[in-house]
């Protein structure tokens, strides 16, 4: 006589048909730590819930979005979804948000399928070249931290060079917004200098591979990745630039070349950024006040 499930429970084939999802497809998403544990009444008789059913029709769902299974691993993990309801409302909320404001696993929710992919990519190659730098890192490595083959790689980039370039100029986008973000509420120009500031150092041991790796490629002669450094500081440039121009405006500093001045707060902020790297018990904050007072009223007595 075979096993006859509890009120609310069913065996395997029962929930393949319930969720429209074969045996195997279920298996494997159990396999990868999608699914909670299922209930064993016996050893070797396993029956699932209405819940566990609900958690793989949301899967089911997410994966209809075209979400990996690295991406649903790290949404599932932080929000435990009770249906598929509730997760098509994390998502239109997420879409609604603007880009600074989502989280990570908001933000893996809003994409479309072809935008999470290239998202996927440029997050294994942020790892891969943050810990490998430049020169030391493949395709290979960036495909296989992903979780996806080196041609599916190719489909997206030509090249690891359009890669690097693509990582850096969505690090700097981020880094940039995160700093106007932070100083949003901060009508005096020297604060939301300084603010900035601090967001940038904060960031700093994030970044150095782009600095570091694009330098030295433009050192080397790579003529592309001189010309995108160049802009990539120019960026930066002008972002700082706009306040010292409103600080010019409003009578806070006196006249002065913006450009120049940004540039030269671009080699002190990449030197605080260095100390708080390598000095175990440096002062960022400490540094930042003496710094402030110094730009305020300059060398003279």
């Amino acid at each position: 006589m075979g096993e006859t499930a509890s009120r609310g429970t069913m065996k395997m084939k029962q929930l393949s048909q319930a969720a429209g999802l074969p045996v195997s497809t279920i298996k494997f998403y159990m396999s990868k730590g999608l699914l909670p544990t299922p209930r064993k009444e016996k050893p070797n008789v396993v029956f699932y819930d209405e819940a566990f059913l609900r958690r793989l029709l949301v899967i089911k769902s997410m994966r209809a979005e075209g979400l990996s299974i690295k991406s649903m691993k790290s949404i599932l993990e932080r929000y435990p979804f009770d249906g598929v309801e509730d997760w098509k409302e994390f998502r239109e909320k997420a879409r609604r948000k603007e880009a600074h404001e989502l989280e990570d696993e908001e933000r893996l929710a809003a994409m479309s399928g072809e935008e999470r992919r290239t998202e996927e990519i440029l997050d294994a190659a942020f790892k891969v070249f943050s810990s490998r730098g430049y020169h030391n890192t493949t395709v290979d490595d960036i495909a296989q931290e992903a979780g996806i083959s080196k041609g599916t790689c190719y489909q997206y980039f030509p090249s690891k060079e359009d890669i690097f370039i693509a990582t850096m100029e969505r690090t700097l986008d981020t880094l940039l917004a995160e700093a106007q973000a932070a100083a949003v509420e901060s009508q005096d120009a020297l604060t939301r200098m300084g603010i900035e500031g601090l967001t940038f150092i904060s960031k700093y041991r994030d970044l150095q591979f782009m600095f570091m790796g694009v330098v030295s490629e433009a050192l080397g002669g790579n003529e592309r990745l001189r010309k995108k450094a160049a802009e990539a500081f120019g960026r930066v440039a002008e972002f700082l630039a706009r306040d010292i121009e409103k600080g010019v405006s409003e009578g806070v500093f006196r006249p002065v070349n913006p450009m120049t001045v940004a540039y030269a707060l671009i080699g002190i902020a990449e030197v605080v950024a260095n100390l708080y790297v390598v000095e175990e018990d440096f002062d960022v904050l400490s540094f930042f006040v003496n710094l402030m007072d110094f730009l305020q009223h300059g060398l003279y007595a």
